[in-house]
């Protein structure tokens, strides 16, 4: 058993340290894989079981400032992010489309990269602020598994990132995931302050925008395995696919069922 146990820890030291990005290691939420898992741990049972409860024989909260307040800051945050990803890396020509590797000079620059790539892995867990707004508001229909399997599975992305690999060839999933953020909660902010503008094509375009996003970064991510020459490590591909086609088949078949399947049943 003792044998067991040490060799369990060895290989968590190795895991959690030795193979982890030492720029990141003093960051908040990431020196170990603890807080982040918790997080993701209340978060599902509040939003699967203990909010439902709890909100069962109550009336909805009525959250309508503090709503517009969170997707004010949401859209700042993403568009900030965007921005920076853009004027500094890819228009400045730091920072190639094609293929990217990790650049660990301790320069100006790079620090900057590596403190944005923690703050897009902070804004992934204020996102499941979402989902406590639905359950809180009564929305339960909201809550389905790919609203929650989508953002548990970008905190983990966003925890990996941080630790491992805080820029190169990644920061496109930052970019083009913080701009479709950025569209998508100016719709949500509209939605609540003035209701009457919304049509009903918006919605529709934006989960069209998403599975976009989710197409373009499996093109972005994929060719990497198939590109001797780029330097980017392949393991980040081979863990990211995965978990991104399945989103997409995921956000592919809410499509068909919300604006085909049901189209064609009112015609």
């Amino acid at each position: 058993m003792g044998t067991l146990i040490n060799n369990i820890t060895h290989y968590y030291h190795v895991v959690n340290d030795d193979l982890a990005d030492p720029r990141t290691g003093n960051f908040p939420m990431v020196s170990s894989p603890a807080p982040v898992l918790i997080i993701m741990y209340l978060y599902h049972r509040f939003v699967t079981s203990w909010g439902p409860a709890f909100m069962a024989n109550r009336p909805p909260y009525h959250l309508k400032k503090l709503i517009i307040l969170y997707n004010i800051v949401q859209i700042y945050l993403s568009a900030y992010l965007a921005a920076q990803c853009l004027t500094r890396l890819y228009l400045s020509g730091y920072y190639s489309l094609w293929c990217q590797k990790m650049i660990y000079e301790d320069t100006p620059l790079e620090r900057i990269v590596v403190s944005r790539v923690w703050l897009y892995y902070m804004i992934k867990i204020i996102d499941l602020l979402d989902t406590v707004f639905f359950v809180l508001r009564k929305k339960f229909s909201h809550v389905s598994f790919l609203h929650v399997y989508h953002h548990m599975g970008m905190c983990l992305l966003g925890y990996v990132g941080t630790k491992y690999v805080p820029g190169g060839h990644g920061i496109m999933l930052g970019f083009i995931n913080s701009m479709v953020h950025a569209v998508m909660y100016s719709y949500y902010l509209i939605s609540v302050v003035r209701p009457k503008w919304v049509r009903a094509w918006w919605k529709k375009y934006i989960t069209q925008l998403q599975i976009l996003q989710f197409l373009i970064l499996i093109l972005h991510f994929g060719h990497v395995l198939f590109e001797p020459s780029c330097e980017y490590p392949k393991w980040v591909s081979f863990a990211f696919l995965p978990h991104n086609i399945f989103i997409l088949f995921l956000f592919s078949n809410f499509y068909f069922k919300e604006y085909i399947l049901r189209k064609n049943k009112k015609t």
